[in-house]
């Protein structure tokens, strides 16, 4: 799971250093915030700066590498998406953003994992030896 995680956030970068996804909006929690990010690959038309504003365009430019980079050092994760009638965004989020990090397997999923495996091992030593008499 953690290598499709990791593959999630990569693609993430590369949308985004390509310009076919852009920071879109802020979702806020008591926690901390979330990025959403969009574009035409989700839908959404690209959000451009104002053009009397020519340096809005180079901060969210900023803001786009700094978030890419992010992404790549694996500080912040893909976190979900929020699906709308017009498209979907990507949501990231992460410890620098005040949310917690987000694992592969949760404390659960990890002891279920053991559980079964324990379990199928019990059936099938149980079935090797059926099979022996």
């Amino acid at each position: 799971m953690r290598t499709v995680y990791q593959t999630i956030d990569i693609a993430t970068v590369i949308l985004l250093l390509t310009g076919q996804i852009t920071i879109r909006g802020v979702f806020v929690t008591p926690e901390g915030f979330s990025l959403s990010l969009s574009g035409p690959i989700t839908g959404r038309p690209r959000v451009e700066a104002l053009p009397e504003v020519p340096q809005a365009s180079v901060v969210l430019d900023w803001l786009e590498i700094i978030a890419a980079l992010l992404l790549l050092i694996g500080q912040i994760h893909v976190i979900g998406t929020f699906v709308t009638s017009g498209g979907f965004t990507i949501v990231v989020g992460g410890p620098p953003f005040g949310l917690k990090k987000k694992e592969a397997y949760v404390p659960e999923a990890v002891q279920f994992f053991a559980e079964y495996r324990e379990l199928v091992l019990e059936k099938c030593q149980i079935r090797h030896t059926k099979i022996r008499e």
